[in-house]
């Protein structure tokens, strides 16, 4: 199965879905909690925001707006909708683009924000490329997967060496923070919870008609085969790996 068929099943599967990706509100509140200093009315760009969790938070705790992209039209209509429903639709705005070329002006953001979704673009060339982007002294906040332990089990190496090559330690990535420009001002790691509760319970509840609207599908098959590994090989993932928010601070 190639690269973009397996797109398309994957954005079948986690359509209408409340998440697309580990997360919670609360840590998303956390997070923009250490961003000191933001304006009154702050410009914020999330990046990868899916069905837009993310953007209706950022809506909803500041006065700012928010430039909400990704590339899937289907999932920017679920925010739209989203947004409406909750009143916000006026500081929310959609953009259907790739994060590797986003049609931005620079220095048009105080705040870029991007949650499970800058491995998409590899985490220095986010930091890199987006950092332009930013106003001087402008704030980048992230979760990245990353390793919590310097001696993960053979089996989360082995699964991640493949999903995931690049995925580094906490000091690691700090480190390469700090080399591209960048002050980290905190960092905290996602519930794991995050992952079983907010995520995986709706996506596993999900399986079985998705498997069933599927059935005479090998390739529809082998997505689910697949989410209901990394389902199971997650369980027991605390304390191993898992999303890291980093808090950084451009620098000059």
């Amino acid at each position: 199965m190639d690269d973009a068929r397996m797109m398309d099943w994957l954005i079948a599967l986690h359509a209408g879905l409340p998440r697309l990706g580990p997360g919670r509100d609360t840590a998303t509140r956390r997070a923009l909690a250490d961003c000191v200093g933001l304006p009154a009315t702050p410009d914020i760009l999330d990046v990868g925001c899916g069905g837009g969790a993310s953007s209706l938070v950022l809506a909803e705790a500041t006065a700012g707006h928010i430039t909400a992209v990704d590339r899937v039209p289907l999932f920017l209509r679920e925010l739209r909708t989203r947004a409406q429903s909750r009143g916000l639709d006026g500081r929310i705005r959609p953009l259907v683009a790739d994060m590797h070329a986003m049609p931005l002006r620079s220095a048009a953001f105080d705040l870029i924000w991007s949650e499970g979704a800058i491995y998409i673009i590899g985490f220095d060339a986010g930091l890199t490329h987006w950092r332009s982007l930013l106003r001087p002294r402008g704030w980048l906040v992230v979760s990245e997967l990353s390793w919590l332990t310097d001696h993960p089990p053979a089996a989360f190496l082995d699964s991640w060496r493949e999903g995931y090559p690049g995925m580094r330690n906490v000091a690691d990535n700090l480190a390469a923070a700090s080399s591209l420009g960048w002050e980290p001002v905190g960092h905290f790691p996602l519930p794991a919870d995050a992952w079983t509760i907010d995520y995986y319970g709706p996506l596993h509840a999900r399986l079985p008609s998705f498997r069933a609207d599927h059935a005479d599908d090998p390739e529809a098959q082998a997505v689910a085969d697949m989410t209901e590994r990394e389902i199971a090989l997650m369980a027991d993932a605390a304390g191993i790996c898992g999303y890291v928010f980093y808090i950084l601070r451009r620098a000059g």
